[in-house]
């Protein structure tokens, strides 16, 4: 028995589609498809698929980051703690397993713990002190990166085991095993924000904390799940950067903070709060990730990269801006 689908059918599904890459959170997967055509101009080899799977893998822990960032910043806040906990996620990896995997499941559950304590405090001083999330992040951040040195003494030392070396830096046939972990975490996460009470909250809060807490919802709550889901990212990529790194080290997070912020922000999840998608900050994430990586491609220097990812990010804020005054 064959379904026929009528003109009006197709015709409403090509709308579907057309307000999707013409809304905030699907112009990232047009600006991406540019990219890759721009690409394919300037450097054949960029194209391949041995290459297109690296910068994947490479993403990887940056996309499930920008994730629990997402969650944040629709809320109207912002994690600047995040790049933090992926180092002390891998400081304490390598260190407790120094290349044994007898104890792997603790440790891991305790990277895990760290994340979501790290979470938990971020919600409590914002929700319940009414410290701003900038100030509030950011002396967690500091406090982070000082318990960070005493428990190296400044030099980290030990390695990650094949287990969890295999999960940061092995494949699956052709496949990072890195980018399947994210496709399955951004996957949930998806669905948490689309298809659950709690994520109608996080919207609603953002939007109006006000008109939420007079129709029921518990705002302080709500701002504190989106903080501990946010440090439970962080642990997550933590564990996939020591991985792919190999042993503790700490700078290896340093960038996450504004890396993160930036692909949602890219992937249509705005400043103000109110608004946001998971699937359009991992675009955001791929996005950044191509673009630097073709800068490399074209010699460009470390400094000439930061430049242009700023200006993409100061462009962003702007476009978003200008929709929001327009709607």
């Amino acid at each position: 028995m064959s379904v026929t689908v009528t003109p009006s059918e197709r015709f409403a599904g090509f709308q579907r589609v057309y307000r999707y890459l013409t809304g905030a959170d699907g112009a990232v997967w047009l600006a991406i498809i540019a990219v890759l055509i721009f690409a394919r101009i300037m450097s054949s080899g960029f194209l391949q698929p041995e290459h297109l799977l690296n910068v994947a893998r490479q993403v990887s822990s940056l996309a499930i980051v920008t994730t629990g960032q997402v969650f944040v910043i629709i809320t109207g806040g912002l994690d600047l703690s995040n790049g933090m906990v992926i180092t002390l996620v891998t400081v304490l990896a390598a260190s407790i397993l120094n290349g044994e995997s007898t104890y792997i499941v603790p440790v891991i559950f305790l990277c895990l713990a760290v994340g979501l304590t790290v979470g938990l405090v971020n919600g409590l001083l914002i929700a319940k002190l009414n410290i701003p999330p900038l100030i509030g992040t950011l002396g967690t951040f500091g406090i982070l990166k000082g318990i960070a040195y005493v428990y190296t003494e400044g030099a980290p030392k030990g390695d990650v085991p094949p287990v969890l070396t295999f999960i940061g830096n092995g494949h699956v046939g052709p496949i990072p095993m890195a980018t399947i972990c994210a496709v399955i975490f951004i996957g949930i996460a998806a669905i948490i924000l689309r298809r659950t009470l709690f994520g109608r909250r996080l919207f609603a809060v953002g939007a109006n904390p006000r008109a939420a807490r007079l129709s029921g919802v518990n705002v302080d709550r709500t701002i504190i799940l989106a903080y501990v889901f946010s440090g439970l990212s962080a642990s997550v990529a933590g564990l996939l950067v020591a991985g792919y790194v190999g042993t503790g080290s700490l700078s290896v997070g340093n960038t996450y903070n504004l890396d993160s912020i930036a692909a949602a922000v890219i992937g249509g999840t705005s400043l103000s709060g109110g608004t946001g998608s998971v699937i359009g900050g991992a675009g955001g994430a791929l996005f950044l990730a191509l673009v630097v990586s073709l800068l490399r491609f074209l010699g460009l220097s470390y400094s000439g990269q930061l430049i242009v990812q700023g200006a993409i990010l100061a462009f962003a804020i702007v476009a978003q801006s200008r929709a929001q005054r327009r709607h």
